[in-house]
């Protein structure tokens, strides 16, 4: 969870003197989602880049992940991914079953929200990896 909040949380605490809320991070994420669209402009056309190069399953997880990324504001940065993971798990279409527990909990997790669409076939090939590759 370092590697994607620790600086983003630590810049908004230094910004905001420890007195960040849910509202500011979401705010920074509009901002951010609005900039990204716009990367590609076409004035008379509107906004194309979501609707022509994102698959709206994967445009879906990205917003849906905006109402757990607001939660680094009062959550570490470690409960703000395992509770993201622990969503994206149980909201998977078609149904995986139960949350994995064990070693190899939270490499199955990050592989379903990084192949998203090919997850799974992902996962399943994850089962047939020797013992020493799935650690």
């Amino acid at each position: 969870p370092g590697a994607i909040f620790t600086k983003f949380r630590e810049v908004l605490i230094r910004d905001h003197k420890s007195q960040i809320s849910q509202q500011d991070v979401a705010l920074y994420f509009v901002h951010w989602l609005t900039d990204l669209a716009g990367a590609e402009p076409t004035p008379l056309a509107g906004c194309e880049k979501f609707v022509t190069k994102f698959p709206l399953p994967v445009l879906n997880s990205f917003l849906r992940s905006f109402e757990f990324v607001e939660r680094i504001a009062t959550n570490t940065e470690t409960e703000v991914l395992e509770e993201y993971l622990k969503v994206r798990w149980v909201e998977n279409i078609p149904p995986l079953g139960p949350v994995p527990h064990g070693e190899s909990a939270v490499a199955k997790m990050r592989l379903l929200c990084m192949a998203q669409m090919n997850a799974t076939a992902v996962l399943r090939d994850f089962e047939h990896l020797s013992v020493e590759d799935m650690e």
